[in-house]
Order: structure tokens, then C-alpha cells, then sequence
């Protein structure tokens, strides 16, 4: 894709990294920005890579998890794109969707408990980190839950209804086996 620097020796659960342009930019510019404190400057660098490369990740692990090749990781200045082979099934599909979200959440949820419950947020290492990867995190989660095309939310909300009708024909398919039963004792 023109734009993006491929790093083929960088794989994310078998998916190749590519990073566009502008993410070089707004690296360049939190270095030149934080020039007088190097640290802060590469945590935030870290952090903000962290950020997109998660949620992507997350897609990628939960299509490898369900038997899916994950091909292709695109990150972008405020978004990226995690391409997999297509799934065969909507439920699948939707799965796949709710993977970045799960995998942010599941980074972010402890860290703002423990920025809550200690004082670790006050630390020059962990305060950018509880910021960053825990409340930033989750709020680009929750913004991706948007069910608007082009957010997960499109397709990962369409699970919940694939949910309850599977649960109800599990239930319908009980129900004729405990009939059937019955109807054999009775014989």
C-alpha cells in the first residue's frame, strides 16, 4: 500500500507490520516535543504505538484463534487495520470484531484500578503509562464501539443478537429431546 513502511521480521501473530507515514511524523514530533526529558518522550512514543498496535493485535489473535490467518497489520497516525483471512460465518466475523476492544480493555481496565488504588500515577514512569495505555486506551475502545461503518461496533454488536438466537434454538432443541423422552417412557 503506498505510505506505509512494511517491517517484514515484524509479525504480530503471524500478521505483517505496516506502519504508514504519518505515524513517523507524530513520533518525530513527541521526540522534538519532549527533547528536555528523553524518558518521558520515549514512554509516550511507546505508549502511543501501544495503543493502536494493541487493538489490532487483539483482532489478529482472535482470528488465529478461531482458525483464521491474520495477514496483515496497517497502522495509521490515529487508527490502524488488522487484515485476516474472510471468516465463514457472521458469529466469527463479529467475534473478530470485538478482539481490539477486548484486547485494549483487558490492558486498560487494571491499570486505571491500580492508578485509582495506589499512588503509582504520581511516578514519572507510571503516571504517562496509567494515562496512556488505561484511560486513552479506553477511551478509543469505547470510541470504537461505535456502530457506525468503519468501527468495530458495526460488526461486534451484531453478535449479541446471533447470541440469543443461538441460545434460543439450544433451548427449542432441549425441549424437543426432554418431549421425546418422555414420550418413549411412556410407550
Amino acid at each position: 500500500m503506498p505510505g506505509y513502511a512494511t517491517f517484514r521480521s515484524l509479525q504480530v501473530f503471524g500478521a505483517t507490520v505496516h506502519v504508514h507515514w504519518s505515524v513517523f511524523v507524530v513520533v518525530t514530533a513527541m521526540l522534538v516535543a519532549s527533547i528536555r526529558d528523553p524518558a518521558w518522550a520515549l514512554i509516550g512514543v511507546g505508549c502511543y504505538l501501544a495503543v493502536i498496535v494493541l487493538h489490532e493485535a487483539g483482532h489478529a489473535y482472535l482470528s488465529r484463534r478461531l482458525g483464521y490467518q491474520p495477514f496483515n497489520i496497517y497502522l495509521g497516525f490515529a487508527h490502524g487495520c488488522c487484515e485476516t483471512e474472510t471468516p465463514d460465518t457472521l458469529r466469527d466475523e463479529c467475534i473478530i470484531a470485538w478482539g481490539g476492544v477486548l484486547a485494549q480493555l483487558a490492558v486498560a481496565v487494571p491499570l486505571i484500578a491500580v492508578g485509582q488504588l495506589t499512588s503509582l500515577a504520581e511516578y514519572v514512569v507510571f503516571g504517562p503509562l496509567i494515562g496512556f495505555l488505561g484511560y486513552i486506551s479506553a477511551l478509543v475502545a469505547l470510541m470504537n464501539l461505535a456502530p457506525a461503518r468503519g468501527f468495530d461496533g458495526h460488526s461486534a454488536w451484531r453478535l449479541i443478537p446471533l447470541l440469543f438466537a443461538e441460545h434460543r434454538r439450544s433451548a427449542n432443541a432441549k425441549r424437543s429431546v426432554r418431549q421425546l423422552i418422555r414420550r418413549i417412557k411412556r410407550r
